[in-house]
């Protein structure tokens, strides 16, 4: 399926690193590009280009493109800012889509709006919250939970029947072993090893994490 077929336009919220990979994404599932716009809050983007494409940055623009097209997804990788940006986009009459990567695997038993990036892998009766991002060749195995809006960076591995809270940033390479429960808007540095439950609103690194 190319969803060149089925999209008229498709907006992409967030005009930084993530969305340059977001638009090769949309791009290798057949958009055309000159369908493909960006949005940035950040005004100092105004007039500028992303791959010869524009970047909006006014609010009216955006409703504007949604009028004809009312879906967009997430082209930012922070979980606070995915929340923001999918919240405004909705209340402007935006329809946020889950993207999928080229060559995943996904057994997942719920459900949701979420995207999984290329190379990426999710286990059987694992249940992602709205708008997680699994990145490019992130694990996530079986049972595994993932709270609303959390970020799993690229190969991160989530360990069965682990449990990730809302609003966490997970991050590359970092490994959270099986049983474990992380709280809400946690992070985890890069490549650490997390064997311990770790409660909501900290940051750890390290092997072992603390």
């Amino acid at each position: 399926m190319f969803w060149g077929d089925f999209f008229e336009k498709m907006v992409i919220a967030g005009a930084g690193g993530h969305g340059l990979e977001v638009f090769q994404l949309l791009i290798n599932q057949g958009l055309d590009s000159e369908s493909i716009f960006f949005f940035d809050e950040d005004l100092n983007k105004e007039k500028t280009e992303l791959f010869g494409r524009p970047i909006i940055t006014q609010w009216n623009e955006a409703k504007e493109l949604l009028g004809k097209d009312s879906r967009f997804c997430l082209g930012v990788g922070n979980p606070e800012f995915r929340k923001k940006l999918a919240h405004e986009f909705e209340k402007i009459g935006g329809v946020l889509i889950g993207l999928r990567g080229r060559f995943i695997h996904e057994w997942e038993e719920k459900l949701s709006v979420h995207d999984q990036m290329a190379y990426s892998f999710v286990g059987p009766k694992t249940k992602l919250g709205r708008g997680v991002l699994i990145n490019t060749r992130a694990n996530i195995h079986h049972e595994v939970q993932v709270g609303d809006y959390s970020e799993v960076g690229p190969g991160a591995i989530l360990l069965g029947s682990s449990k990730i809270g809302k609003l966490c940033r997970i991050g590359a390479g970092a490994i959270v072993l099986p049983r474990v429960t992380i709280g809400d808007h946690v992070i985890v540095g890069a490549g650490a090893v997390v064997t311990k439950d770790i409660p909501s609103g900290i940051i750890v690194k390290g092997v072992p994490a603390r």
